[in-house]
C-alpha cells in the first residue's frame, strides 16, 4: 500500500469512527462526494488544502491526520 492509499484508508477509518457517510464528510469539508470516495480508494492525490478541509470536518488537526498514518 502506498502513502496515498494509506491516507485514503485512514480517512475512511476516521470517517466511519465519526459516524459520517461519505456525503456528510464531503458536505462538511466542502468537497464533492465522489472526490471523497476517490481519495479513500487511493485514486486521487489530494492537496494539503483539501486534506486540511477534511481534517477540520473530522475535528482533528492536519498533524493528527498525518500521525494517524
Amino acid at each position: 500500500m502506498n502513502s496515498i492509499e494509506s491516507i485514503g484508508e485512514d480517512i475512511r477509518i476516521l470517517r466511519l469512527k465519526n459516524g459520517f457517510s461519505q456525503e456528510q464528510l464531503a458536505l462538511n469539508a466542502g468537497v464533492n462526494t465522489s472526490y471523497i470516495g476517490q481519495i479513500e480508494r487511493g485514486e486521487k492525490n489530494p492537496t494539503i488544502k483539501i486534506l486540511e478541509q477534511i481534517s477540520i470536518a473530522l475535528e482533528i488537526t492536519l498533524v493528527d491526520l498525518f500521525n494517524f498514518v
